[in-house]
């Protein structure tokens, strides 16, 4: 008999207690998950809009908190494209649009804006300006597949002529048109939420885009110039400030789940103590005993983290469309996963070390006398 299959038969050998500490370790993977998921996937949401494009600078109204309030000239990115260090530059309007109870981004963008580029249409053609057209992401298509190639914005009727795949997953649920159509619909002619900005690959530099915002900021007085990645953090704020809080409830919860490991586990301990005591008065090493504990911690660990790591998955897909948040979609990183196994691991450590502490520290000949 090997020691994977002697553990997995020590610690079904109570079926019901062991199924019961499962559960509870994944229940509560599953809240660390959650808790901690939906920041991440909507971090993660934004941030590929602007790392997979290579978007160096964000251009938006001074002193602008939302950049849904945010409005600039669009022809400010005619200006840009002057300046000797920017390679592209593109005026974006963004609308946030109320569809089937739930909240979908609708853009504007410039017709040949590199944006374009970060797209695949699977279907159709791109939308022409002046025409009423727009294309949607593919997202965005299969939850509008028994309607007509139709949508109304604002009252006005726009003909789907084609489906994109995106690599952001905010846009894969978005509404793409030609910025002249989206002002003229908004009643917001000639202006522009903010201007992505693509730097030449010399200019990408720190030094080189401090430079480069402070030239902008001083030829457009009206506007504030910001790094990428500092644009957004500054618009995820308040999902740092979520995160702390998720993150102490996720160690709480953590905690709860080794003290209710080392209590089944202590439980184990001084069930089996007879046939532990024997395995010391052998001559079996101590540090052999301890191990026991710890990979039977760990072995019940990972089956409910494993199950727990499922439950969260489903839950956060659950919540996200139980509250339509059409423009984010759950994704959780490799990265993410290994720290909650990381958490969780080391608390199932921690837990096996208190039984073996007790046991250890027992004599086993006394024990084995009282038996």
């Amino acid at each position: 008999m090997n020691i994977v299959s002697f553990l997995l038969k020590d610690i079904f050998r109570k079926k019901l207690r062991a199924l019961l500490t499962i559960l509870g370790i994944s229940i509560g993977v599953c809240v660390c998950i959650v808790m901690l998921g939906i920041g991440e996937s909507i971090k993660h949401s934004f941030k590929d809009v602007y790392g997979k494009r290579q978007i160096d600078i964000v251009i938006q109204e001074n002193e602008q908190l939302s950049i849904l309030l945010s409005r600039i000239e669009g022809n400010v990115s005619g200006r840009l494209k002057q300046f000797p260090e920017v390679e592209d530059a593109g005026a974006i309007l963004l609308y946030i649009h109320k569809m089937q109870k739930a909240a979908v981004p609708v853009f504007g963008w410039e017709t040949g804006d590199f944006l374009f580029e970060g797209v695949e249409l699977t279907r159709g053609r791109l939308p022409a300006a002046g025409k009423n057209e727009v294309m949607v992401g593919d997202a965005l298509m299969r939850a509008l597949e028994k309607q007509p190639g139709q949508i109304k914005i604002k009252g006005q009727v726009f003909n789907i002529t084609g489906v994109f795949k995106s690599s952001s997953p905010f846009e894969q649920s978005a509404v793409v048109m030609p910025l002249e159509d989206l002002q003229k619909t908004l009643g917001q002619s000639g202006k522009a939420s903010f201007v992505n900005v693509k730097l030449k690959p010399a200019f990408r530099s720190g030094p080189a885009v401090e430079k480069t915002l402070n030239e902008i900021e001083q030829a457009l007085p009206t506007v504030t110039a910001m790094r990428a990645d500092a644009f957004v953090s500054e618009k995820t704020k308040f999902i740092v400030v979520g995160e702390q809080f998720s993150l102490m409830i996720s160690l709480i919860t953590i905690i709860a789940v080794a003290l209710g490991l080392a209590n089944t586990l202590i439980a184990s301990s001084f069930e089996k103590k007879k046939f532990l005591a024997i395995l010391l008065a052998i001559g079996w090493p101590k540090l052999a005993v301890g191990a026991l504990f710890i990979c039977e911690s760990l072995v019940i660990a990972l089956l409910g983290g494993g199950l727990g790591i499922l439950l969260g998955f489903k839950a956060t897909a659950f919540i996200f469309s139980a509250i339509s948040i059409q423009a984010f979609v759950p994704q959780l990183s490799l990265v993410f996963i290994v720290k909650v196994v990381a958490m969780l691991l080391t608390g199932a450590l921690f837990a096996g070390l208190v039984p073996a502490w007790i046991t250890l520290n027992s004599n086993p000949v006394e024990i084995i006398r009282s038996e």
